[in-house]
């Protein structure tokens, strides 16, 4: 079956691919997938492909019997879909993200464009370019919309219209409210208008029958407020029902409880129910190591049937056992271990599936499950020339820090690296720093260290995101210090095993893991041989004046809860200020159109070495932004990466 699809596919876009083979180019890694995604569509009669022919999107439509091919979508220049729902059983709807001319990275303005699957009626049906180029004398036509769209609920039980958040196009993004629309999927026209969200950064939630019921969105404190849809308008819960961070996930089939994912009353993370009636709140299960990381949602995003816990390894807890896509969920989790499993859609009659497998040394395959014959088929692989037995298994460990508290990481060794010889080590610092935390599962970026000589360790330091609100919170205002002690704790734990050694060490990251890099340098002299910056924050201050970040009442607020205002405190944590105490060479990366960390930080960095008579390479892209996305311009960071490792270490 693989087989005959890949020739079929081959016929629709005149893809020409490698002989399968052994990849000797680790270059590969960062290329586009070829296959992103499938979908089946409700009646089962075809499959949506979503991949790229010579780095170009498209949608490829497929009868899933004969595997023929019905139609096809290419995107110009340079568009992408960032996500496509089937609508009916002949119509797909896409959000479409694409490049502005300055950028690499597509963007999603917020446009939803609507297609037939043998390619006929393709209109864009919200956006800005939505009421271009119309014709006639309707009395009803569809408007351009300077707004973005987003999808709420497809509306199974129509197949004409689908339910969208409008949210106007501002400076401070998000900060306008939402209004809830009504749209038909072949016109764009507005059935009826539900009105305005009570709140800014508004989401919304449906009960069963695809009625909008919850409203969830973000104060001016950055606190979370939740509200309940009733005849005469929306009511906000009352105080302390839930804490200042619960995120509503699902209304039940009853309609009578709401289901959250919150910290009420303890420090982890865990799935509480709410009862709509009295409001008595209820904890449902909290694991006693790290926060609940997802909830497997129903593939009408109207449920959710299982819990996904992230300690060291993916684990998933199923709730609603009774539930259809559940129980296909569990014959999954059963067939794939140790991987992580995703349901990207299923028919109606929940006789086929498409699932989604991934590992740390899968980047990705996608496979067709038969239920009444049982039987799961193989349908593509993301990266179809990169065999796991390839790549190398990343480890989960935990060690503890200078105070005594537990950090978690990874370890990945060195492909064919044995304890004869130690390998040179990669400390690899992730971003953020806060809400984001380092996951087991494929990196390129890991990969491509591993396969040219280097183990790579990986801290979940303090601040970091899926370890409960304590962990969360000691990260606060301690950028320059306790974060950079567990990063560096965590090296020692390393060293006393006997798998990196002193003094063939670099530590390396980007945005905030850049930072470390620079930052550590100057803080612990001697530890690491190099640094490897890319797209770095230098200079605490210009976090408050320039970039994306502040530009937003909720960016504005971030800054001030994790750094706050004390600008003695903020110059003691940025490395610009004393770079003559950093006396390693550093390799230094940059977007010249990052505006999250604005390229003025490596420039202030650059002149201070200079100024110190500091070494360092300097390695800029002119039209990416915040971290490289182009592949080419990855493949050159990366190369220039791994030549500065072997310049400065020892393999």
């Amino acid at each position: 079956m693989l087989r005959k699809l890949y020739v079929l596919v081959l016929l629709i876009t005149s893809l020409s691919l490698h002989q399968a083979a052994v990849a000797k180019d680790w270059g590969e890694l960062f290329n586009h997938p070829e296959y992103r995604n499938v979908k089946i569509s409700p009646n089962g009669k075809y499959l949506a492909i979503d991949m790229r022919h010579n780095d170009q999107a498209m949608l490829a439509f497929l009868d899933r019997k004969t595997l023929e091919p019905v139609g096809n979508l290419k995107f110009q220049n340079k568009e992408q879909p960032r996500n496509y729902y089937w609508v009916n059983n002949e119509r797909v709807v896409i959000e479409i993200a694409k490049n502005i001319y300055s950028q690499e990275q597509p963007v999603f303005y917020g446009e939803l464009y609507a297609i037939n699957i043998d390619g006929s009626k393709g209109e864009m049906i919200y956006g800005y370019q939505a009421g271009q180029k119309q014709t006639g004398t309707k009395v009803k036509k569809k408007k351009s919309t300077y707004g973005i769209g987003e999808i709420i609920d497809t509306l199974p039980e129509d197949d004409k219209h689908i339910l969208i958040s409008s949210t106007p196009m501002s400076e401070n993004m998000g900060e306008k409210l939402s209004s809830v629309l009504k749209i038909n999927v072949y016109s764009g026209i507005i059935k009826k208008s539900y009105g305005k969200a009570p709140i800014s950064y508004s989401r919304f939630l449906t009960n069963i029958n695809g009625e909008i019921k919850v409203s969830a969105g973000t104060d001016k404190y950055n606190n979370s407020a939740v509200y309940i849809k009733h005849d005469n308008g929306w009511k906000k819960l009352p105080e302390n029902t839930v804490s200042n961070k619960a995120r509503p996930l699902a209304i039940d089939k009853t309609g009578n409880s709401l289901f959250f994912l919150d910290t009420y009353q303890e420090d982890l993370t865990g799935l509480f129910k709410l009862n709509l009636n009295d409001f008595s709140y209820k904890n449902i299960y909290t694991d006693k190591v790290v926060d609940i990381s997802d909830i497997e949602m129903t593939t009408d995003g109207r449920s959710g049937f299982a819990v996904r816990i992230d300690d060291g390894y993916p684990a998933y807890l199923i709730l609603d056992k009774n539930n259809p896509e559940a129980k296909a969920f569990k014959t999954l989790l059963q067939t794939f271990p140790y991987n992580e499993v995703t349901i990207t859609s299923r028919t109606e009659d929940g006789k086929f599936y498409i699932v989604a497998v991934s590992s740390d040394i899968n980047p990705g395959s996608l496979y067709l499950f038969d239920i009444p014959n049982k039987k799961i088929s193989q349908l593509f692989n993301f990266f179809p020339n990169i065999k796991p037995i390839d790549l190398a298994q990343m480890e989960a460990i935990k060690f503890k820090a200078s105070d005594g508290k537990d950090i978690h990481g990874y370890f990945t060794p060195a492909k064919g690296s044995n304890e004869e010889k130690i390998a040179p080590l990669v400390v690899l610092v992730h971003g953020g720093p806060h809400f984001v935390r380092d996951l087991w599962g494929f990196s390129a970026q890991v990969q491509y260290l591993a396969l040219n000589g280097y183990s790579v360790l990986q801290v979940n330091y303090r601040g970091s995101g899926g370890y409960g609100n304590n962990f969360y919170q000691s990260g606060k205002k301690t950028w320059g210090k306790l974060i950079q002690q567990d990063v560096y704790d965590g090296l020692q734990s390393l060293i006393t095993q006997n798998k990196a050694e002193k003094e063939n060490v670099c530590i390396m990251g980007a945005s905030f893991g850049a930072y470390s890099a620079v930052q550590s340098a100057a803080i612990y002299p001697g530890t690491y041989k190099c640094g490897i910056a890319n797209a770095g924050i230098y200079d605490l201050e210009l976090m408050f004046e320039e970039g994306d970040v502040q530009n937003s009442r909720y960016g504005q607020n971030y800054l001030k809860e994790v750094l706050g205002e004390d600008k003695d405190l903020l110059k003691s944590m940025s490395p610009v200020n004393y770079i003559e105490k950093v006396k390693i060479p550093l390799l230094l990366a940059h977007g010249k159109e990052d505006v999250r960390a604005p390229f003025e930080h490596v420039e202030r960095l650059r002149d201070a070495l200079d100024k110190a008579d500091r070494p360092y390479e300097w390695f800029v892209i002119e039209k990416e932004g915040h971290g490289f996305y182009n592949p080419e311009n990855q493949k050159a960071y990366m190369r220039k990466v791994v030549s500065f490792l072997d310049q400065h270490l020892t393999k």
